[in-house]
């Protein structure tokens, strides 16, 4: 069963949620912030576990990024309209448009979903009610600056091999390994040097 939140003074959090651009962003949202804005009774600490089903305030009290979004008023509808559909959303699959639904039709999917009644069940569709008022589900979703992929830095293609230059012209020296069989005839031996001399050797060098 899913703990959705519920408040028996619903006023209190649509007084919160029409306020909340016009006031300073609060480092902590708790009791005693409640308290010094008039919020006094039992019922209103309610307002601090529907901001933190809705993703506005951490676990801590902390706001975080949709409550910092929804002050800017350009975005608040659609900052709340995406809140609600993603905390509420096993109820956004069973109805397309949830917040055009009767309260007995609400009530029937709360009540399988959370195993409450009475009071606490009304509640329940009253503050899902109270959120939808202040959203726009027509509206874009607002959704983070994607972070930008870095480029990668292309590997380096190896150049030409720069050989030295001498007066005389290029230089290029080569290392030849030969390995000679073991033999006990010269003239084998005789024919492999004859051989490399004659592949090998430049003209110049056989006449020296």
């Amino acid at each position: 069963m899913v703990d959705y939140p519920w408040t028996l003074k619903p006023s209190s959090v649509e007084d919160f949620l029409k306020n909340m651009p016009d006031r300073p962003e609060p480092e902590v949202v708790s009791q005693t912030y409640l308290t010094s804005l008039g919020y006094t009774s039992s019922t209103d600490r309610q307002i601090i576990p529907i901001l933190r089903f809705i993703k506005f305030i951490d676990s801590g009290g902390n706001p975080i990024d949709p409550f910092k979004n929804y002050r800017d008023t350009s975005k608040s509808k659609s900052i709340m309209a995406q809140a609600v559909k993603e905390n509420y959303a096993p109820l956004f699959k069973i109805h397309d448009r949830p917040w055009e639904k009767s309260d007995q039709e609400l009530e029937n999917f709360f009540r399988t979903a959370t195993g409450k009644g009475g009071r606490m069940l009304k509640a329940t569709v009253d503050t899902f009610m109270v959120l939808c008022k202040f959203a726009d589900f027509g509206a874009v979703p607002i959704t983070p600056t994607p972070t930008p992929t870095p480029t990668p830095t292309p590997t380096p293609t190896p150049g030409k091999v720069q050989l030295p230059i001498t007066p005389e012209g290029v230089r290029l020296d080569v290392s030849i390994r030969i390995e000679l069989p073991i033999t006990q005839d010269a003239d084998v031996y005789d024919k492999i040097f004859k051989s490399l001399r004659k592949h090998l050797l430049s003209p110049s060098s056989e006449e020296d």
